[in-house]
């Protein structure tokens, strides 16, 4: 079998040092240009690979980063996860992506792997109940929050502007008139679902609307979960004028329930996504939706786990809490309510 070829094969082959070769490789700017275009040309020549597990033995980090998501389907984590690897790429590192289906064990998993393979730090999105030994292991290596909040955690977090993103869905229900509002979204186990319930109730509550309790659904973040308590809500006994959806994939969901149950949208029913998928452009004359800026969040984020790795050995004081405000996107799935009586509708 052909042995890989090595740094000092490379060196000896143009007549350099070992350590003029390594600077070269490295793009470093004490080397001159010619002399690493010459070193780049002469290692494609030869396939030579940088060594990164040697590498991490000389530096005490591997060139990666890791990448801890839920749910890969979810247009807003996938959405991340290109932006973060983009930001990665650019500084010659490797993006890891793990997938944890928020399994608190198989998080666990994936970032004791992560830290054996010396990562250069981890962007994560908790489980909804990460074990002991994963929040240990989260104070001892370099991590950024993203999206949600592990408050068991005091550690740097990047989010959306949760209760914003409530306050804007149901006000531009409420300013067309609606007052029987539904809301399906996440639990309020985790810091999004929680803080997503809190705006949605505050803003009827300050609109004075009585919050009804039947049209209130917090459970799964998935498609399954949106379409269930969908149709929950238009099976009962007097169904909501217009929904609220906290969740990506829980509006896809929701919208699936919608049209198998025949409800013509907006006439029957307003209804608010969340996220700007292209399927909610796409269904019927669009869908009005809650727009995020995943991809600003992602590179800032990722921005600040470098300057991290940077600091090390310095202590900081306060952790950073960095939000993003959302915007609403109105199109043609939202308007005033319909009250004309259902025999009158019928005929």
């Amino acid at each position: 079998m052909k042995q890989p070829v090595k740094m000092k094969d490379l060196a000896e082959a143009l007549g350099l040092s070992v350590s003029t070769v390594a600077r070269a490789l490295a793009d470093s700017p004490r080397i001159s240009r010619e002399t690493r275009e010459r070193v780049a040309e002469a290692a494609e020549r030869h396939g030579y690979v940088v060594d990164r597990a040697a590498q991490a033995m000389r530096t005490g980090t591997s060139a990666m980063v890791g990448l801890l998501v839920p749910d890969i389907q979810n247009d807003l984590y996938s959405t991340a996860a290109k932006a973060i690897a983009r930001c990665c790429r650019e500084r010659g590192v490797q993006l890891v992506l793990a997938v944890t289906d928020d399994d608190a064990a198989l998080e666990l998993h994936h970032l004791r792997n992560l830290r054996s393979a010396r990562a250069i730090g981890v962007i994560m999105i908790p489980s909804i109940a990460p074990r002991p030994e994963t929040l240990k292991l989260m104070r001892s290596m370099d991590h950024i929050q993203f999206v949600r909040h592990c408050p068991a955690v005091e550690s740097d977090w990047f989010g959306i502007e949760d209760v914003e993103a409530m306050r804007l869905a149901a006000s531009h229900l409420i300013a067309r008139g609606h007052r029987r509002i539904a809301y399906i979204g996440s639990t309020v186990a985790i810091s999004t679902g929680e803080l997503r319930l809190a705006g949605f109730r505050r803003t009827l509550q300050e609109a004075g609307i009585a919050v009804d309790e039947d049209l209130i659904h917090a459970g799964s973040c998935d498609s399954e979960f949106g379409r269930a308590a969908m149709d929950r809500l238009l099976g009962g006994a007097r169904p909501p004028t217009a929904v609220v959806t906290a969740g990506a994939r829980i509006s896809i969901g929701a919208y699936d329930s919608v049209r198998r149950h025949g409800v013509s949208v907006p006439r029957d029913l307003s209804f608010v996504g969340f996220g700007d998928s292209p399927t909610l452009r796409w269904c019927g004359d669009g869908i009005t939706t809650i727009a995020l800026p995943v991809e600003e969040l992602a590179t800032a984020s990722t921005d600040f786990l470098f300057r991290m790795a940077t600091r090390e050995g310095q202590v900081r004081e306060t952790r950073c809490k960095f939000m993003l405000r959302p915007t609403l996107i109105e199109r043609g799935s939202t308007a005033a309510p319909n009250l004309m009586p259902a025999a009158e509708m019928a005929g």
